[in-house]
Order: C-alpha cells, then structure tokens, then sequence
C-alpha cells in the first residue's frame, strides 16, 4: 500500500511539472509553483529555435569534440527529437545602461508556460513570449554564471494585461 500511495505522490509532482521527455505531450502545471521566481521582468529578445537539417552532418559516436573546425566544415544536424523551441532574454529592468539582472532562458517543450489573468491561470505557448511582455520565470534549477545568465526554463507565467 505504501508504494502504491509513494507511486500515485511521485506520478502527481511529475505530471505537475511538464512533460521533459521530449514526446511532445506538455501536461503543464495548473498554476506556478510556490517558489520565488528567478526572476521578474520583461521579455527583451525572442529567438526560436531553427533546425538545421540541410547540408549538415550528423556526428557520429567517434566524432572528437576537440577536433578543428573550420569554416568550410558543414554544420552538424540538428537533433529531430530535440525539445528546444527557443530562448527568451529576460530582464529586471530594461532601462538600465549596466548591472540589472537579465537571464536568457532555453525554452523546451516541458516548460510550463502560464497566462494570468485575475488570479486564474490559462496554458500558454512559446509564442506568447513576445518582446515587451511582463512576465516572472523559474529556473530549472540549473543557472550559468555568465552574463546574461543562463538557464533551462521550469515556468514562465506571463502577466496579462
């Protein structure tokens, strides 16, 4: 019995997430997670992901990432199962000349995308994401220390206006 309880708990965080598994079935969650957000703003840059899948090479398993390259090489073929639909650049405060915090999110097909509107929240797309749109983002978790930081979305919820 307990196992069973344990299974339904783990199948109802999970499905609670978004899906990741790259099938193409988004269960998103009915609302954003409890967390802070990493960060609120407003979506400056819009870039959806292109597929290259002409004249490119596919790499191999004995491929060597060290390996030159120059430009006169093919670009290597993009995954077809891959989940990535683009990346939005978010920032804290647009206006500011230096040091606001921007975070550019990979946007993959199990990122929860939300509307709000009143409290209530809608499923939202990657296309939503339009420049100029008030929006608060979760990280994956994961976030590289660059500038613009960057990270793997979990949630974005877009505030309707």
């Amino acid at each position: 019995m307990r196992w069973a309880v344990a299974t339904l708990f783990v199948l109802a965080v999970i499905s609670a997430c978004g899906d990741r598994s790259g099938d193409g079935v988004i269960t998103p969650a009915p609302e954003p997670p409890d967390s802070e957000p990493s960060i609120v703003g407003v979506v400056t840059d819009v870039a959806p992901s292109e597929p290259i899948t002409g004249d490119c090479r596919t790499p191999g398993p004995d491929v060597d990432p060290d390996e030159p390259v120059t430009s006169d090489d093919p670009p290597i073929c993009t995954d077809p199962n891959s989940p990535i639909l683009g990346t939005v650049l978010i920032e804290e405060d647009p206006g500011s000349e230096s040091g606001d915090l921007k975070i550019s999110f990979t946007v993959e097909s199990g990122t929860a995308v939300l509307v709000e509107r009143g409290g209530d929240y809608a499923t939202g797309t990657f296309a939503d994401l339009a420049a100029g749109t008030s929006v608060r983002a979760r990280s994956d978790g994961t976030l590289m220390e660059s500038y613009p930081m960057q990270t793997t979305a979990a949630t974005i919820v877009i505030a309707a206006s």
